[in-house]
């Protein structure tokens, strides 16, 4: 898993290929990877199959569900890919392997990167393909119901199963950057758990009704649904503005998880 320590044969490239491998070596990493893709999936067909038996409905009466209920896993998903993110890099730390790798690469910010870099992809493309499986899947268990189903051609259809993917590697990242700046496990799942979960329902609780949605809006589950749901409610940013707020919760942690990561000791 280690990469050359003499500074003029390391590439970009090699940098890169030493975390995948790292990624795809240690075992936790993979099960976490695969529980997140189960849950994608199998809650989906949990959710079409209900949708599908409806008994005696008519299509008005469960088109929201029909829209959503493939990707009905995406929350549970979330939680558990976020958790992914944090292994990543926690894990280096805790065994002391960061210290071999940034003897290998003094300079560091290649490090951070391919992390980055490697993490989006997997996710994307494990997630992703969930997502379209799921989907597709769903609506064949809807179709068996008698219920009109949906189509990826069909307005917000790709949209929502493309963002979630997108959604779910976005969490991922965060999941990395959290991780870098706490190097703490434990502390990184509890802050990704508030920041996910906890949030969101105490601003339910405690924030005035006249201004609760409009301050819920800008939490990044929430602005992650605008554009996760075929139709989002009209309570929330649309799917362009949802889509540059949850990037702006991605992109600003990894930066100073990025400056964190350059300067201080492993």
């Amino acid at each position: 898993m280690s990469i050359s320590t003499d500074p003029r044969h390391i590439t970009m490239r090699g940098v890169m290929r030493s975390e995948w491998t790292k990624i795809r070596s240690v075992r936790s990493n993979m099960v976490t990877l695969a529980a997140a893709a189960a849950a994608l999936l199998f809650i989906g067909l949990i959710f079409s199959a209900m949708v599908g038996g409806v008994v005696g409905s008519t299509q008005t009466d469960v088109e929201g569900d029909t829209a959503g209920a493939a990707l009905a896993g995406v929350q549970i998903a979330q939680l558990i890919i976020g958790v992914l993110g944090v292994l990543v890099i926690t894990s280096e730390y805790s065994t002391g392997l960061i210290r071999t790798t940034l003897t290998s690469v003094p300079s560091r910010l290649p490090v951070f990167g391919a992390k980055v870099a490697i993490l989006a992809v997997t996710t994307m493309v494990a997630l992703g393909a969930s997502a379209f499986i799921a989907f597709f899947a769903g609506q064949a268990l809807i179709d068996s119901g008698g219920i009109d189903t949906v189509s990826l051609g069909d307005p917000g259809v790709l949209r929502a199963v493309v963002g979630a993917g997108a959604f779910l590697t976005g969490t991922a990242l965060m999941g990395l950057a959290i991780g870098t700046l706490l190097r703490s496990t434990a502390g990184a799942i509890s802050v990704l758990f508030g920041v996910i979960f906890l949030l969101p329902a105490l601003g339910t609780i405690m924030l005035p009704a006249g201004s609760r949605d409009q301050v819920l809006q800008y939490l990044p589950s929430i602005a992650g649904s605008s554009f996760t749901s075929v139709a989002p409610e009209s309570s929330i940013l649309s799917p362009a503005v949802g889509a540059a707020v949850f990037a702006a919760w991605i992109v600003v942690p990894l930066l100073g998880a990025a400056v964190a990561f350059k300067r201080r000791a492993a």
